[in-house]
Order: structure tokens, then C-alpha cells, then sequence
């Protein structure tokens, strides 16, 4: 049985100031992540840049 998709195990641990998921570390200060703004370009993290979608591709780390 699931409570908010955790495993009790996982909200017992949360109980206790035990992270529950890994955190997310910028790879040499780039961007790691972003956002659809919903007209086409996306909001990259952490910078806050608004880039379209092909500076988007640059700056994204795609593993295959």
C-alpha cells in the first residue's frame, strides 16, 4: 500500500529528517533542468533563462 506514492518505509525515514529522494546537482554550473512556458520556449533552471527549443537541446544534458 502506497500513501502519496511513498512506501511507509519511505515516510518513516521522512519522519526523521532522512532525505527521501537524491538531490539534483548542477553539472559544472549549467543549467539541469527546465520548464514549458507553453508558447514554445521553456524556462531552464537554475539560471532562469527563457531560451527556445533548440538552445534549450544545447544547454540540456541528454543522455541516451
Amino acid at each position: 500500500m502506497k500513501i502519496f506514492g511513498r512506501d511507509w518505509s519511505d515516510i518513516e525515514k521522512a519522519q526523521y529528517k532522512f532525505p527521501l529522494d537524491k538531490p539534483i546537482k548542477p553539472f559544472d554550473g549549467k543549467d539541469y533542468g527546465c520548464d514549458p512556458i507553453g508558447d514554445g520556449t521553456f524556462k531552464m533552471v537554475p539560471s532562469g533563462d527563457v531560451v527556445d527549443f533548440e538552445e534549450r537541446n544545447r544547454r540540456l544534458i541528454i543522455l541516451d
